[in-house]
């Protein structure tokens, strides 16, 4: 018959395995069930991405339909497959590439060729998307030249989605937040000016190339 010490360490050790269980279940397992990748809409899909906020994209789109609407622009949401961008801005001026970031957690941000994401007292790094942007729009505009039109303004902003996000980022680094981002798109006189880009012409050239 076991002693009282005994059955007290058979019990303890039971214990042990049910928290040793449970912390590797909300580490591992549950981090690695969704609530990471994306961000920037290409990020890649591995272990060390960075933990997204769900949902802040979708926020961020209805907020920026709002304003493009409001604006009398049109907005064309590319295939995350075919575009690094979240969504491209037309109107008679040109193009506003819209590269939206939505990462929660706190991002450091600077010049640097990346930056950095702490999330849970975990350190991640991904591309400065200030880059990604802009090798993205120099890529677009390779394929927009294709079509023929003639030149025009093609811009690339970058958003930081996440409302849930801690921003540690410099003043002089260029970028927006979801809101910041569509009084911009409401107030800009750079998006009122025209071009006389033929805005149905580009905006169905846009869908046929990246939709």
């Amino acid at each position: 018959m076991l002693d009282l010490r005994t059955i007290l360490i058979f019990v303890a050790a039971i214990v042990l395995c049910v928290v040793v269980g449970i912390a590797y279940y909300q580490l591992v397992v549950k981090e690695r069930s969704g609530d990471k990748h994306a961000g920037a809409v290409n990020a890649a899909p591995d272990d060390n991405a960075p933990v997204r906020d769900k949902g802040a994209g979708a926020a961020f789109l209805r907020r920026l339909r709002t304003a493009v609407s409001r604006r009398g622009l049109s907005l064309v949401q590319p295939d995350p497959a075919k575009s690094p961008f979240a969504a491209l801005i037309v109107g008679p001026y040109g193009i506003t590439a819209v590269y939206a970031v939505d990462y929660c957690g706190t991002i450091y941000g600077s010049t640097d060729p990346e930056w950095v994401q702490m999330k849970d007292g975990v350190r991640r790094t991904f591309e400065n998307p200030l880059r990604s942007a802009e090798n993205a729009r120099r890529q677009l505009r390779e394929v927009i030249n294709q079509g023929g039109f003639r030149p025009f303004l093609i811009d690339a902003r970058v958003v930081l989605a996440s409302g849930k996000a801690e921003l540690a980022i410099p003043r002089s680094i260029n970028y927006y937040t979801a809101k910041s981002f569509a009084d911009y798109v409401m107030d800009s006189p750079d998006l009122g000016n025209d071009r006389k880009v033929d805005e149905e012409k580009l905006k169905a050239f846009l869908q046929e190339k990246f939709c």
